[in-house]
């Protein structure tokens, strides 16, 4: 029993060493980042979701993960975001 109650970290209740899980918010900006098919909804859901998934786990790190993440989400959706804008200036400068 000794050995069991040193192996769990008393602030976590996690094993010593175990990360926490990833956030919600977290998987909803990767996997909003991820998508392509609605490029401006999805762009904008992982910017806004993995920001706050990156503030969530900023102001309480024992609890919630996902970091790594949140912040892949925010670049994809950035680059998505990025990705529409230029295909819509090229329809509209090859439409003249």
């Amino acid at each position: 029993m000794a050995l069991h109650a040193m192996t769990i970290d008393p602030k976590t209740g996690l094993p010593r060493g175990e990360k926490p899980p990833a956030s919600t918010a977290a998987v909803v900006s990767l996997v909003c980042g991820v998508l392509l098919c609605l490029p401006v909804v999805t762009g904008v859901a992982a910017i806004v979701a993995g920001i706050i998934a990156r503030g969530a786990a900023r102001r309480n790190p024992a609890s919630v993960g996902g970091s790594g993440m949140a912040l892949a989400g925010i670049l994809l959706g950035s680059a998505n975001l990025l990705f529409s804008a230029v295909s819509l200036l090229y329809l509209v400068v090859s439409a003249l």
